[in-house]
């Protein structure tokens, strides 16, 4: 962990970095974003043989109200796992986990999202990407939305880890749209993961 938050402060996101230890058997939810409520998920967190785990967050919040746009929150989350054929089964799960796909309201309210998920390479590895995208802003919020949230996560595994990089970009609704915001919160997401896959040494 200490390679990723030497990656992380080197991103220039913010120097407002957290660690948090994730207990062994917490389920993982691969279907969970930052900006949408947790029951999205409708229970369908996986199990893993984890060994140990581990996370850092980057300028989090207690609200999302209290966001200062343009800022970027990072969610980046490891699982150790017995080894490298126990990450890459357990990152197959993670690709191929059925997730709600219908547009959702925004955990903060004002505006409903389209969810996004496909299949990208990092490196020489195959990780899901799930988005989130703005569709439509309550016509009662319009006006006093102070900002777009895009959203982007990938999980992948790198020799026996599972890794989660997640990025949520707050933008002035005035200086992009939707769609721009998602890509930059997937641009942070697959620039800190690609470098992680390419500074951390592979474990077996």
């Amino acid at each position: 962990m200490a390679t990723i938050r030497q990656l992380v402060e080197r991103a220039d996101v913010g120097d407002d970095i957290r660690e948090r230890t994730i207990e062994v058997g917490e389920p993982y939810e691969p279907c969970d974003l930052l900006i949408a409520d947790p029951d999205r998920s409708n229970g369908g967190g996986l199990e893993f043989d984890q060994v140990w785990g581990a996370g850092l967050e980057v300028n989090p919040v207690g609200i999302f109200a209290d966001v200062q746009p343009p800022t970027t929150l990072l969610n980046i989350t490891v699982i150790g796992l017995r080894d490298a054929p126990a990450a890459a089964a357990a990152a197959r799960r993670a690709r191929t986990a059925r997730c709600p796909s219908k547009d959702f309201r925004l955990n903060i309210g004002m505006a409903t999202a389209r969810w996004g998920a496909r299949t990208m390479t990092i490196g020489s590895t195959s990780a899901r990407l799930t988005t989130a995208t703005v569709s439509r802003v309550n016509p009662e919020s319009a006006e006093g939305m102070p900002f777009l949230p895009g959203n982007a996560r990938l999980i992948f595994a790198h020799g026996s880890l599972l890794i989660s990089v997640e990025a949520l970009t707050f933008w002035p609704p005035k200086l992009s749209t939707a769609t721009d915001v998602t890509a930059t919160a997937q641009e942070k997401a697959t620039s800190l993961a690609t470098a992680t896959v390419k500074t951390v040494p592979t474990p077996g």
